[in-house]
């Protein structure tokens, strides 16, 4: 089991996305980087030095897809961006190929400009998780013997010792219920219309995880 983990510069609801009972990054540091990971791994995200190091979220990796799998998977159909309220426009299942296998972008509001969009493509594939912790808005401080897992600059760090990031995957289990604690910090909020983090059968987190 390999953790990974990087700053959260801006927590809008883009990168990570925790909504519609999937947690997914699909479009920020550890896509551009190219990092392998896979099934069982950790991603780790934590604010900068202004929002204190805190944890912005922790996900096991379920799955790894492909833009176009998961463009094309029906699981992930309400991730597809739309102008309905500031949640589904933050959805991040933006990208597929055309009949000539070029990289389209479908309905998008974020990473719309031409050189975000270059780096997306770079290293077309999807983290996905069904057992994640999102705290967002209301970001915890790490107890003392985990705070070597922060990120405090660019980039990722994937090289940390494996006592700790099992000691660290313990104590957020047994300490917090899978599933979202807060919204995104820096959310756009533009209209009253809301919808519940939670999965519509409140089933986040339960079953089927390949990750405990």
């Amino acid at each position: 089991m390999k953790l990974c983990s990087y700053v959260v510069v801006y927590d809008k609801g883009f990168a990570p996305n925790p909504f519609w009972g999937f947690c997914t990054m699909a479009a920020c540091t550890p896509n551009h980087q190219g990092l392998r990971l896979q099934r069982g791994d950790w991603l780790l995200g934590n604010s900068s030095a202004t929002n204190g190091h805190r944890l912005v979220y922790a996900m096991c990796i379920s799955e790894v897809l492909g833009f176009d799998e998961y463009y094309g998977d029906p699981r992930f159909a309400a991730k597809r961006a739309r102008d309905e309220n500031w949640q589904q426009r933050c959805g991040d299942n933006i990208y597929f190929r055309d009949e000539a296998g070029r990289w389209k972008q479908g309905v998008a509001f974020h990473h719309t400009d031409a050189r975000n969009v270059e780096k997306d493509t770079r290293h077309p594939r999807v983290f996905v998780s069904d057992h994640f912790f999102y705290f967002g808005e209301n970001a915890i401080v790490l107890p003392h013997e985990y705070a070597s897992l922060i990120r405090t600059s660019q980039g990722c760090r994937c090289s940390h010792k494996a006592e700790t990031v099992l000691a660290f995957v313990r104590w957020l289990e047994q300490t917090y219920p899978a599933g979202p604690h807060g919204q995104p910090r820096d959310r756009e909020e533009t209209t009253a219309s809301l919808v519940r983090l939670n999965s519509p059968k409140g089933q986040l987190g339960r079953g089927g995880s390949s990750c405990r």
